[in-house]
């Protein structure tokens, strides 16, 4: 069911917390800073896994929205919108000067009656991307005031973890299987062509997998003329869903539910061979867009880690470079 989210006129100061050792699961960590704000408030703390959190669907982004406040409200006795407002105001700060470390960015809100809303910036997807490609041990988070009025609608999990690994079908772990031996020919093909270059002809290297350009250019050269910030290159549907799937599967990887690892892998897998159908590489967007060819040649090499832990890690088979 859409919802609205209003546009949050409190004014919350920036703040950064390390993610080095997991930054890819972005759900856990906004946990653990939910968890940092209860104690700040002195709001007895909760077991970290049951702080609600959900990844939200959206045509423009990535957000995630916490029910805590709500969830607070009556053994407080206050209102949801005031814990709300109390515990983003309690968000663990430091000092600002963060030097070269990365920064993962979200805006942050409140909305009636009680939600939290984090919504991931263009600036910080791009820093997250980009730590699948070149891992960094000072990967940082930040939030700051959400501008504007946007749409949430809850997403839909990929699937019921009910039970762990189930008996692996061979058809469907050739798919996932030819959906990574693609993502590797379409990088080295890349590689032959100039367009970026890679460490590894073999891909199986698990730092540094694109070493030019560096960084990717995930975001436009030109500045969005509501935010005055660079954009995201991702704006098609499919780049979208490949980017969600992959978000929502390391959130997933991270939590202590059972988890049936061909389902997942399966789910990335399609949405990769949906994003290679319509997304272009070669040809016009080549020659005339090079820096979004690159781009998604990065999402290219992003799936292909992901797909090759997969294979390799969870469902112990080979993750093949070609078939």
């Amino acid at each position: 069911m859409e919802s609205k989210v209003t546009k949050n006129t409190l004014r919350i100061s920036s703040w950064r917390v390390n993610l080095s050792g997991n930054s890819a699961a972005l759900r856990s960590r906004l946990q653990e800073q939910i968890s940092r704000a209860m104690v700040y408030s002195g709001i007895p703390q909760l077991i970290l896994e049951t702080i609600p959190l959900e990844r939200c669907s959206d045509n423009t982004g990535v957000a995630y929205r916490s029910a805590i406040a709500l969830k607070l409200s009556r053994a407080m006795q206050q209102s949801p919108l005031a814990i709300a407002h109390q515990l983003t105001v309690s968000l663990p700060t430091i000092t600002q000067d963060g030097g070269k470390q990365n920064l993962i960015e979200f805006e942050v809100e409140v909305a009636p009656p009680g939600w939290i809303n984090f919504w991931l910036t263009d600036h910080g997807l791009a820093t997250w991307l980009q730590d699948w490609i070149q891992p960094s041990t000072d990967t940082l988070i930040s939030f700051r005031p959400q501008q504007g009025q946007k749409n949430l609608l809850p997403y839909l999990e990929l699937s019921n973890q009910h039970s762990a690994l189930l008996t692996q079908d061979t058809s469907k772990i050739f798919r996932v299987q030819y959906a990574h031996a693609r993502c590797c020919s379409l990088l080295r093909l890349a590689h032959r062509q100039g367009l970026i270059q890679i460490q590894s002809m073999d891909l199986k290297t698990s730092r540094g997998l694109i070493v030019v350009p560096d960084p990717i250019p995930w975001l436009k050269d030109d500045l969005g003329t509501q935010t005055n910030q660079q954009l995201i290159q991702f704006v098609h549907p499919a780049e979208r869903l490949l980017i969600g799937q992959i978000m929502d599967l390391t959130d997933y990887f991270s939590g202590t539910e059972s988890k049936n690892w061909l389902k997942l892998a399966s789910s990335v897998s399609n949405a990769f061979e949906q994003f290679y159908r319509s997304c272009r590489i070669w040809g016009e967007v080549k020659h005339q867009t090079p820096r979004l060819a690159q781009a998604r040649l990065g999402l290219v090499g992003v799936t292909q880690v992901v797909l090759r832990s997969l294979l390799e890690e969870q469902l112990g088979v080979p993750a093949p470079g070609e078939l």
